[in-house]
């Protein structure tokens, strides 16, 4: 009977526990403009004398939700329960690009495309991969992007930049990913914008 007895309030004391357990939070990562990034860009712009549309970075399906992929194989992807992204890919790096044509005078002036004014050029970004990878002990940061500037007189394609960048973080750390996702994307556009005005001048 005793031994009945201290198995039942042994039962109730594990329940009790169980039910009385916070529920693990849910966190969120923001991509950003970095605040300290030193970028090696002309500074007596602007380069061009016509204006540039920029149009909402466009985001691969499999990334373009609030959901934060990892992969762990080659052709595997999974996505963290609870990590997410504050605000999705596409609306944060469409941010990060208008604020680094504002603090950089490349064009005469810069648009989002919601504006609808005509311009000179149009800047098209498309993000093929972003994402945490795991690589046995180590974790790495991905971007795989492309920029392409048109010339919405002709409607050519007139200049274009491809890259696809791992930077191996310190530790398995989201804040430390959604960090090295943002730089690797300003320090790809300076690549590409540096480009333009080594041919143009």
């Amino acid at each position: 009977m005793i031994r009945k007895l201290i198995l039942l309030i042994c039962t109730a004391s594990l329940a009790a526990g169980c039910l009385t357990r916070a529920p693990e939070a849910t966190r969120f990562y923001l991509l950003d403009y970095p605040a300290d990034i030193e970028l090696d860009l002309p500074v007596n712009g602007p380069f061009f004398d016509k204006s540039c549309t920029i149009t909402p970075v466009d985001v691969s399906p499999a990334y373009s939700t609030h959901q934060i992929a990892i992969r762990e194989n080659s052709h595997e992807i999974k996505y963290f329960a609870l990590n997410i992204w504050a605000i999705r890919p596409d609306q944060s790096l469409t941010n990060i690009m208008d604020e680094f044509f504002r603090k950089h005078k490349v064009f005469e002036s810069v648009q989002l495309s919601a504006s609808g004014t005509e311009t000179g050029f149009t800047l098209g970004t498309t993000v093929y991969t972003i994402e945490a990878v795991q690589d046995r002990r180590d974790y790495y940061a991905r971007l795989r992007v492309a920029f392409q500037l048109k010339d919405n007189q002709t409607n050519r394609i007139v200049y274009d930049h491809r890259a696809d960048k791992r930077v191996l973080l310190e530790e398995r750390d989201l804040n430390l990913f959604a960090a090295a996702i943002s730089e690797i994307f300003v320090e790809e556009l300076a690549e590409f914008i540096n480009r333009i005005i080594e041919d143009i001048t």
